[in-house]
């Protein structure tokens, strides 16, 4: 039977309308569709944020924050048995901060918790629509190297895992953004670690299509909240994708798409019934860039132009023109052996800068 992976963003899981949405949504592809699904889960909006913070500066509220934020997802739901799991769930964390020091192996330990608990919210609400799903443990099937905080799915040791469980169910869930060590400690896999999660399962489970469900209809062609005439980007490669990732593209996680670079493995990004982005091993040439990110570090800018068969000699020759009287440091980057094109610059008028070349040298698509 086919396979196909399901990621639930963070973004779309905010309140108990929202975990019965999606499970909603899931029931009407299953209908449709003779499949087995992995649903890959993330933590409610916001909460991976405010465990960091805790972790990171022993802010106390953060953390009442974060017990009151699923406290009152799962009370919503008047289920005494989702009420009385998140509560032993939270009792266990609070007896850990409690009691001991935070380093790195138990900052991850305690980060990871945003996503154990969604992971039992989605339960009850998938089965409140009627799902019969069979529920994993990622830290104990995604097995990873040491790297605390930003670790690195081990594929040869999480496939051997993977392997000991039947797949008799039509639907099963795990948590994204967790693993486990060699030295068997809760690991975390870095910002956007859930899209990495489900991309290591697409590749080890032969799945056919990937699904990054979010709240945005597909891929910008640049950050919204910045350039004024944003597109969807309907097509990326692999690679494309992975460059974009350098250039902080809408949180992509660098390490998402190198397990599926030699696979048939599509890749479908946007909100529930609505995709827009096609990530896949093919590619769309048209002579112009498909995304533009950037990056900031103080007054220094780095600015990013990706898409596989850019014309770059045309592009920089017409990038000098632009600027060549406005900015008084202006080095390009041809990237000869990337499919991108980087501008390093010092100005202040850095966003007028980004709007002007997105304007200029994003290409139209089909």
């Amino acid at each position: 039977m086919k396979i196909s992976i399901f990621k639930i963003g963070g973004s779309i899981l905010s309140s108990k309308n929202s975990y019965i949405n999606i499970s909603s949504y899931i029931k009407d592809y299953l209908e449709e569709n003779d499949e087995n699904l992995f649903i890959v889960v993330s933590a409610i909006k916001g909460a991976t944020d405010l465990l960091i913070d805790y972790c990171d500066k022993g802010n106390e509220d953060s953390l009442k924050k974060f017990v009151i934020l699923y406290e009152q997802i799962s009370s919503s739901f008047d289920n005494k048995n989702l009420i009385n799991e998140i509560k032993e769930r939270i009792d266990k964390l609070m007896k850990i901060t409690n009691e001991a020091n935070v380093n790195i192996a138990l900052k991850d330990y305690i980060v990871s918790y945003g996503e154990k608990l969604s992971k039992i919210i989605m339960k009850y609400a998938l089965n409140y629509n009627d799902i019969d799903v069979e529920t994993l443990d990622a830290d104990k099937i995604i097995i990873t190297n040491n790297n605390y905080g930003d670790a690195s799915i081990d594929l040869i040791e999480t496939k051997k895992a993977l392997d000991k469980i039947k797949i008799n169910k039509k639907v099963f869930l795990i948590e994204g953004f967790i693993g486990r060590s060699y030295d068997n400690n809760v690991t975390t896999l870095g910002r956007g670690g859930s899209d990495y999660t489900a991309s290591s399962l697409a590749y080890l489970l032969n799945a056919e299509k990937l699904y990054l469900v979010t709240d945005v209809p597909g891929i910008f062609s640049s950050d919204p909240k910045i350039v004024k005439n944003p597109k969807i980007v309907k097509r990326l490669s692999f690679e494309e994708a992975i460059e974009a990732s350098k250039y902080k593209v809408k949180g992509i996680n660098y390490k998402t798409f190198y397990p599926l670079l030699k696979t048939n493995v599509n890749v479908y990004v946007g909100m529930p019934n609505n995709y827009n982005t096609l990530i896949n091993n093919n590619t769309y040439y048209n002579g112009y860039a498909k995304l533009i990110g950037y990056k900031e570090n103080g007054i220094d800018k780095l600015v990013g132009l990706i898409g596989e068969g850019m014309n770059k000699e045309y592009i920089i020759n017409k990038v000098n023109e632009m600027l060549k009287n406005k900015y008084d440091e202006l080095i390009i980057d041809k990237n000869d052996t990337r499919p991108s094109l980087s501008i390093y610059i010092k100005n202040y008028n850095f966003y007028e800068l980004l709007n002007s070349i997105h304007d200029k040298f994003i290409g139209d698509y089909k």
